[in-house]
């Protein structure tokens, strides 16, 4: 199994804002529907920790 999407740093964000770019230009597959999903998750968690440190 491949380790999980972690996003530490803003250029963390910037480099997987890429890759999503980059998967939608993609054709359809499970694969990239996985990665995609990893992308949304671990953006999500970042953005809610920085929403958390505003606070």
């Amino acid at each position: 199994m491949k380790e999980p999407i972690v996003i530490h740093t803003d250029e963390d964000y910037e480099r997987a804002q890429r890759r999503v770019a980059e998967l939608n230009a993609a054709a359809d597959s499970p694969a990239k529907e996985r990665e995609l999903a990893a992308l949304a998750e671990a953006m999500l968690a970042f953005e809610l920790r920085l929403d958390d440190a505003e606070e």
